[in-house]
């Protein structure tokens, strides 16, 4: 029996042995036309299925594949070109493949959200003409809202955006892995100029709204990671409208060694800012020039400089302001008479190089140094004389909208003179390691921070006289000079004044950070993403070291069905910056904390057709618990912290989205966020007073006889000043069947009232809430010119790739939405919220040339 056993045991040990032995192994890149590494493609063995594997972040993969066979390789994805190349590979044999695949992409499309496919909950967006979407402020950031991943704006005259309950500051931006920054001092949407991305330069970005890896820096709320191009040949652009001009060159050398792009842009914004109520002489100029350029020494190292100049200048001298606020039943109307003016200056500049060292395919080495100058300065006297009135109310009546009778008089004075600078050093290495289905990064980081700060304003409201003071001299013998300009310390009165700001601070900080994290995919039919990874920091000005763990997983189950189910949870700080450290009186606390939160996070993206087109589905749910918070109060999109860790609070919604081809070759999306965010602010406390019936009354010197109890009241949660309970944004595009050349594209915004509440430094009294945010804007475009209609190719014909001519109406419905209240009171005392309307309707025309 041994005899018979032992020959087959031999024969099946070689068997298993011969079958072991019978693969080889596909390793590369996966990148487009451009040259740009696609993440999430699939690398499927056609023949045998169960063979597959899809790219990592950096479009690479690796593949186990059958031997000694001819095979057939397919690389697919829902936005891609499928490619389909045959192939054989030896026992053991190692192959490196770089395989270049097509977009699925129209030349005339503006944004498209590539598949979804949602890896560690970050999505990837391709930009692609975005000038042709209407935009009030032609930012990129206004496009993020219809994302649907939790991201509001309630303003279209700024870039800013709000994430998850978040505000704007606890957004990271990345451009190339340098991270950008924006100015500190400006108060309103009129003073901001153009955001640091340039929409005609973006070759890739990814964001996520929340749960993002370790690699990211320490901020709460979100990541927008943007990377500019490396172009394969010449090119450009150039567009003109109403709003302003600018345009882009971009190519390179022969052999693609060297290779550049430029860009320019100028907004010229007094035609939006002439339908605000306050009528004046407005006077904003704003201008960018960026760089990006590369060379490659040797193939494997390549040299990358990024430059950027930023001047922004506003200059505003108001005249008249006319307001009607109330009921439909009870009409006010506010006007005001000013003199004085504003002149504003924001010059940004941003130089950075990096070094990319790439010793095999496996091992990416990078260096990175930056220098980030910032200089504000910010100088306003203007006086205003308003008039407060009753105005009738009644159709019936022939007096109809006309004034009835004045409800009080009175003047306000805003005074500032403040000037910050900022310079801001790094240096910083990053790190990526390829092997065996891990991808291994790391990187460290160290900034020096200079920040030069003086504060010299104040605002004074006078009703009827009763707040003028007995006397208004000026203290000039501590003056500075800034500039031209002479600033003077203070101002000596007793009283009169609402709020005074004096303040001059000199402050360094020193920083170091660092991170590792690996990515490791595995599983054959079923596929699973494991991300895990921590970050420390640590500063010198509050002398707090920070450890961050964070993971994140995926999921993608075996069918037909094309779903991801992602999952993160993770500990994400915010060292404070100097704009937390600074409190509402202007003095700066070094010993502030971070801001602290947890991240939990589950997803899931469904990819399918439907009308024979691709279409995308994503859903999130989320919540977060902060504590050791800084509270904070907005002033239209100016941030006013206390300075102190004395908030917790929490963060929870639901995010949905849905994108595709409603009709042939044009993106459109849908997209709903349902949120909710609040936050205890430690010791909030008040006092109230009660009459002998129980009922509560304030306290004045009229009811001080009438108090018959008191008691203290602790408010508990209320609600964060970013809480938006629902956003609803969507966009659509369409064209005439027979005429495709001729689009046009609709964008719908509405989100519900943010909480807001009197001048103060008491939270638990904002329980106003701000009208709901609704806005509608359509655009028409039609192409003039495509090398295609050529009947005879010239050189001025071929050159030029596309031209477009549009019409655009912003708040086609000419809805006045309201971003703050200003503060009035009448010969009583009290106190009216008068809104501030954001732009009315608006007719834009623009002329773009693509070549």
């Amino acid at each position: 029996m041994f005899r018979k056993i032992i020959p087959l045991f031999i024969s099946l040990f070689i068997s298993a042995i011969s079958f072991a032995q019978s693969f080889g192994t596909l390793t590369g890149t996966v990148k487009d036309s451009s040259g740009r590494s696609l993440d999430n493609i699939t690398v499927v063995v056609e023949e045998e299925q169960k063979y597959n594997t899809t790219t990592d972040a950096t479009g690479h993969f690796t593949l186990k594949v059958p031997a000694d066979k001819k095979i057939t390789i397919v690389f697919s994805s829902l936005n891609t070109v499928p490619y389909r190349g045959r192939i054989s590979v030896k026992p053991n044999e190692t192959i490196s493949i770089n395989q270049t695949v097509s977009l699925k992409m129209n030349v005339k499309q503006d944004v498209n959200i590539i598949g979804e496919r949602k890896d560690n909950t970050v999505s990837t967006v391709e930009v692609k003409n975005q000038q042709m979407i209407a935009s009030v402020n032609e930012s990129f950031e206004s496009n993020l809202q219809f994302q649907g991943l939790g991201v509001s704006k309630n303003n279209e005259l700024s870039s800013s955006y709000s994430v998850r309950g978040g505000n704007f500051d606890e957004n990271l931006v990345y451009v190339n892995d340098f991270e950008v920054y924006r100015p500190y001092l400006i108060r309103n949407g009129q003073q901001e100029g153009l955001s640091f991305i340039n929409g005609n330069m973006v070759s890739n970005v990814k964001f996520s709204s929340g749960g993002f890896q370790a690699r990211y820096g320490d901020k709460m709320s979100s990541v927008l990671d943007v990377t500019y191009k490396r172009p394969k040949a010449f090119g450009g652009s150039f567009y003109a409208s109403l709003l302003g001009v600018g345009g882009h060159l971009e190519g390179c050398d022969k052999k693609q060694r060297f290779t550049f792009i430029v860009g320019v842009r100028q907004r010229l914004s007094q035609y939006v800012l002439k339908s605000l109520d306050t009528k004046g002489e407005y006077s904003p100029n704003f201008l960018d020039v960026q760089g990006f350029f590369t060379y490659r020494i040797h193939p494997k190292l390549t040299i990358e400089y990024i430059a950027n100049y930023s001047r922004n200048q506003f200059v505003f001298k108001p005249v008249t302001r006319e307001t009607s606020f109330g009921l439909l039943t009870d009409v006010k109307k506010l006007t005001v008479y000013f003199d004085g003016q504003e002149s504003d200056q924001y010059q940004t500049a941003l130089n950075g190089l990096s070094f990319n060292y790439t010793p095999n395919e496996n091992l990416l080495i990078k260096f990175l140094g930056s220098y980030y100058l910032n200089r504000e300065k910010e100088a306003y006297d203007i006086l205003g004389e308003y008039y407060l009135s009753q105005v009738e109310s009644d159709l019936g009546k022939e007096n109809f909208g006309k004034v009835l009778y004045s409800l009080g008089v009175g003047g306000l004075h805003d005074w500032a003179r403040n000037t910050l600078n900022s310079d801001i050093y790094f240096a910083g290495t990053r790190g990526s390691w390829f092997k065996k289905g891990h991808n291994l990064q790391w990187g460290v980081d160290y900034k020096h921070e200079i920040i030069e700060d003086k504060i010299s304003e104040w605002n004074r409201l006078d009703s009827a006289g009763h707040s003028m003071p007995s006397s208004f001299n000026t203290d000039f013998t501590n003056p500075y000079v800034v500039g031209t300009d002479t600033y003077y310390t203070s101002v000596k009165n007793e009283i009169g004044y609402d709020r005074v700001l004096r303040s001059n601070t000199n402050l360094n900080a020193n920083r170091v950070s660092a991170f590792i994290q690996d990515t490791w995919k595995f599983g054959d039919t079923s596929k699973f993403t494991f991300n895990y990874g921590v970050r420390f920091q640590y500063c010198d000005v509050n002398k707090e070291p920070i450890i961050t763990p964070r993971i994140q997983f995926s999921y993608k189950p075996k069918g037909k069905a094309d779903i991801v189910i992602t999952a993160s949870a993770g500990t994400y700080y915010q060292p404070p910056f100097y704009r937390e450290m600074r409190d509402l009186n202007g003095n700066v606390n070094t010993n502030l904390r971070s801001q602290k939160s947890f991240h939990a996070v589950l997803g899931l993206n469904y990819a399918f057709k439907a009308w024979k087109r691709n279409f995308s589905f994503t859903t999130e749910a989320y919540y977060k618990y902060m504590w050791d918070l800084v509270p904070y109060k907005y002033d239209n999109v100016l941030i006013r912290y206390f300075g102190t860790n004395s908030s917790k609070g929490y963060a929870a919604g639901l995010d949905l989205r849905l994108n595709g081809e409603l009709v042939e070759g044009a993106e459109s999306w849908i997209s709903l966020s349902l949120m909710h965010t609040a936050e205890d602010i430690i010791g909030d406390k008040y006092t109230a007073y009660y009459d002998s019936t129980g009922k509560q009354i304030s306290y004045t010197t009229r009811n001080l006889s009438k108090i018959a109890d008191t008691a203290v009241i602790y408010p508990g949660y209320i609600d964060r000043p970013t809480n938006q309970l629902v956003s609803f944004a969507m966009f659509f595009q369409d064209y005439i069947p027979k005429f495709k050349f001729i689009k046009v594209h609709l964008s719908m915004v509405f989100g519900t009232g943010l909480p807001t509440g009197p001048p103060g430094n008491d939270r638990y009294k904002d329980k106003l809430t701000l009208p709901p945010y609704r806005r509608v804007d359509i655009g028409f475009s039609g192409q003039l010119w495509n090398p295609i209609w050529a009947k005879n190719k010239t050189i001025f014909n071929q050159g030029l790739k596309g031209v477009w001519i549009s019409c655009e109406v912003f708040n086609i419905f000419g809805i006045t939405n309201t971003v703050s209240y200003l503060w009035v009171r009448d010969i009583n005392n009290t106190q009216y919220a008068v809104p501030n309307y954001l732009s009315s309707r608006r007719i834009n025309a623009k002329l773009i040339v693509n070549f």
